[in-house]
């Protein structure tokens, strides 16, 4: 144990000396080299004499030293305290009497420590008497016993099974991989890797201790959910994914206890109880990457683990896209998508279809024929508000040609967006940005910030059945966020650097410019080159301190993917070889039920598509490109950090004296207390 520094009151010690043995303070600086090898050891064997008066102590019958001048002129008594360069130490004629042994029990303490002026440690922990992670030392400075209280502090109940590492030459290493859950545990082709997941350890195993995930836009406020904003609960060690999903947590590490490891993306969790065994102390443990056994994947339901949540989504589905399929092919259970119920909130479902198209003939997936028209939901700010998410699929020949539901109901949208929802709009559904309000942004009126300065449009569509994309690279609007996608595009086997091109199918993109605050994903390399993936943060141009939502835009129909295992029909009307045995969807290549792929590209494939009858096979490569894309939508706004323990000071825990635990794996050293 490290020397700990002794208050002038806290001596054991009495203080009543005899005249005859009046000690004198000085320097040893003077005392000649005869004298060294004596002088160290008497030091070492005469302090706290047994004899109070009469002749010091001796070595083999020899008496100790009694006088001698310092090197600072002062006289070198017998005994008691000296000075030597700046420190405390103590004479070696100290009579052992002045220095009683004295015990935590006798004195009624209940933790902390003190020095006695023969420099004697007494330490309470030594009797098994300290305070709990949820209390603190108090008392023992001002003449009272010191006792435990429930401290202002964090509690820290994990703290004490990290292991000390400081001899073993390295630290406790966890590391693992965060996935899409598939649809089941052998479904490893919609098992994806998550970049930029959150990954953390809890200082307590209490679900109770993470904090509620709330859905939606509280009434007249905003849910901007910023990075350096975002809530973990009493974090101990944290971490983020890289672009393949994979993570590393270092050091503050329990190990023969259960703690939790919680898993967070953008407002997708899932936490797991589990349990290093001792074993794994000061070593690298690397955690099951396959499932069942992955610790650290997403949830498939509300139900599936420790407090699991789903963000709140509105699919708003067309004839030509089909996006859900893209939520339901990584793995979100069938029954979380749902109908919408009255209120929004009272739903068990996370994901709710409304049906787009004319509100007289309405087109798209559906649930049953309750589904009910997209007017329903952008027609009502409190109905918008309830939701995290919204995508809007392409209507195809239904768009919105005339403007006329943006028109009705386009400053809904737009006071979503600004307040801090988040928006993924597919092809024809960019009629909701453009020319969606002008206004620049003032923060006196940040959710009235126009949407159409984002970019520029066409009603012109690309009618071009395939194209080449590029990952954007050194654009004017590169995303800053640019090399975690192409890492992950790359990992996931739909580019190579350095070109970084990939086949798109139907690059429909109705971009033709980008505003100064919008960010570049992929672009086409040849017929019209137009931009087919950007996002940008509202309100539009704000500082980076006042942005709050995002909005993504995919110009390609990523459910018209040409690679095995796609978006094949489940057993719809249609297609070669196809026989009848479902409701709407494209057929698969052959036979009834779910395809092994798309089959031809009609004018409407999904118009009458019932969920989840047309989502069959395995998620294509444009299915993974809007994948990702809804995982940086969803993320917290600016630079995701990895969460860290914040520890707490003596004074924020009111501790005056003796060792207190931080909160984060340390001990603090509030200074010894003082006996009364």
């Amino acid at each position: 144990m490290r020397s700990l520094a002794q208050p002038p009151n806290a001596e054991l010690c009495a203080s009543k000396i005899s005249a005859a043995r009046a000690r004198f303070r000085g320097g040893l600086a003077a005392l000649t080299s005869v004298f060294a090898f004596g002088g160290a050891l008497l030091f070492l064997t005469s302090a706290c004499s047994k004899t109070e008066d009469g002749p010091g102590s001796q070595i083999a019958g020899m008496p100790s030293a009694t006088g001698g001048t310092g090197s600072g002129g002062s006289p070198v008594g017998s005994g008691g305290l000296y000075s030597n360069g700046g420190g405390t130490v103590f004479d070696p004629g100290t009579p052992v009497d002045e220095c009683p042994k004295r015990t935590c029990k006798e004195l009624g303490w209940e933790c902390g420590y003190t020095v006695d002026k023969c420099n004697n440690v007494l330490d309470c922990a030594n009797e098994g008497l300290t305070c709990s992670s949820s209390q603190v030392c108090i008392g023992g400075t001002d003449g009272t016993p010191t006792k435990c209280v429930s401290g202002g502090g964090q509690a820290c109940e994990l703290c004490s099974a990290i292991p000390d590492c400081s001899k073993a030459g390295g630290v406790t290493h966890l590391t693992g991989r965060v996935l899409t859950p598939g649809r089941d545990d052998g479904n490893t082709a919609n098992q994806v890797g998550v970049p930029n997941a959150i990954v953390y350890i809890l200082q307590t195993n209490k679900e109770a201790d993470l904090p509620v995930i709330t859905a939606g836009i509280p009434a007249g406020g905003t849910s901007c959910d910023r990075c350096e904003d975002q809530s973990f609960g009493p974090v101990l060690n944290g971490t983020v994914t890289d672009s393949t999903g994979h993570f590393k947590l270092d050091e503050f590490i329990p190990v023969g206890k259960e703690f939790l490891l919680v898993v967070k993306a953008g407002r997708f969790r899932r936490a797991t109880k589990f349990t290093l065994p001792e074993a794994a102390a000061c070593q690298t443990t690397d955690l099951p990457t396959a499932l069942p056994d992955n610790p650290t994947r997403l949830p498939r339901s509300m139900s599936d683990g420790t407090a699991v949540n789903i963000p709140r989504i509105a699919v708003t589905t067309g004839e030509i896209d089909a996006i859900e399929c893209v939520l339901s092919k990584m793995g979100l259970a069938n029954n979380e998508f749902a109908n919408p119920a009255a209120p929004v909130s009272s739903g068990a479902a996370r994901i709710n279809l409304y049906r787009g198209g004319s509100k007289t003939s309405p087109s798209g997936a559906s649930i049953n024929a309750m589904t009910p028209h997209d007017s329903t939901l952008f027609g009502s700010a409190s109905q918008l508000e309830s939701y995290d998410i919204l995508v809007s699929d392409c209507e195809g020949s239904q768009y919105d040609q005339s403007f006329n539901e943006r028109d009705a109901n386009g400053a809904n949208v737009r006071h979503f967006l600004n307040r801090g929802g988040r928006m993924f709009a597919s092809h024809l559904s960019f009629t909701w940005l453009d020319g969606n309000g002008t206004q620049a942004f003032a923060k006196a009126t940040a959710t009235e910030t126009g949407l159409g300065p984002a970019g520029s449009w066409t009603n012109q569509s690309n009618q071009a059945t395939t194209g080449i994309g590029v990952i954007s690279q050194g654009r004017p609007n590169t995303s800053p966020r640019i090399q975690n996608f192409s890492d992950w595009m790359v990992n996931e086997k739909i580019t190579t650097a350095p070109g970084y091109t990939f086949n798109i199918n139907e690059p429909r993109s109705m971009s033709t410019g980008l505003g100064p605050s919008t960010e570049e994903f992929v672009y086409l390399q040849n017929g019209t080159q137009r931009t087919q993936q950007f996002s940008f943060n509202t309100p539009y141009g704000s500082p980076k301190e006042e942005v709050c939502g995002r909005v993504a835009y995919s110009g390609f129909h990523v459910s018209a993917g040409s690679n095995t295992g796609g978006s094949g029909g489940a057993g719809g009307a249609g297609g070669a070889g196809g026989s009848t045995g479902g409701t709407g969807g494209r057929a698969g290549a052959g036979g009834a039920g779910p395809g092994p792929g798309p089959g031809p590209i009609g004018a409407s494939p999904f118009d009458d598509a019932i969920f989840p009858n047309h989502c069959g096979g395995d998620l294509t490569n444009q299915e993974k490109v809007l994948l990702y894309m809804l995982f940086d939508l969803g993320a917290c706004i600016g630079v995701i950090p990895p969460p860290k323990c914040e520890p707490a000071t003596c004074k924020s825990l009111g501790a005056k004296c003796g060792k207190a635990p931080d909160g984060c794996g340390n001990l603090l050293d509030c200074g010894p207390c003082v006996i009364p």
